[in-house]
């Protein structure tokens, strides 16, 4: 009867370990797993309706994400914007890759100005570098995350907007 019983002790011992391993290896997802670095705003002159952010987006974890979209209460809208496409065109003539962007899992994503980068329509705030503007990142299933874009110096250029 004893050995039964030590039998049974040591089987149970082994599923709760590899039931621990398990969870662990599909743990849910989670907002800590997420890093928004080298976040900075540009704009290109003064009193600009729109400013463009650049950012490197990184899932530590070992669960893809889904990115649902992106906003901040500084912006009528944000979309995406590619360097090749114009800055000021309205948002909805524009496919947003934020709206439904997968982030895999222990991967980092780059957004330049080179590339692809968001784009803040409707400037809601006077663009003033050192300042910083917030944007919010919506993720499915998981929540949000506030980071603050500093605002850089202004890069004038002649022949940019209306």
């Amino acid at each position: 009867m004893m050995r039964i019983h030590l039998a049974m002790t040591v089987f149970l011992a082994g599923l709760s370990a590899e039931a621990a391993l398990a969870t662990e290896n599909t743990a849910p997802a989670s907002l800590k797993n997420i890093s928004i670095d080298d976040t900075a705003l540009h704009t290109r002159y003064k009193e600009a309706p729109f400013a463009f952010g650049t950012f490197a987006l990184t899932n530590h974890g070992t669960t893809d994400f889904l990115l649902r979209g992106i906003t901040s209460p500084g912006c009528q809208s944000v979309t995406s914007n590619r360097n090749s496409q114009v800055a000021i065109q309205s948002p909805s003539q524009t496919y947003d890759i934020f709206q439904r962007m997968a982030v895999p899992h222990e991967g980092t994503l780059f957004f330049p100005t080179s590339g692809y980068h968001l784009i803040c329509h409707g400037l809601k705030v006077t663009y003033q570098p050192g300042h910083t503007l917030d944007f919010v990142f919506h993720f499915q299933n998981v929540g949000d995350v506030t980071v603050p874009f500093r605002m850089q110096p202004i890069v004038e250029e002649k022949h940019v907007g209306p």
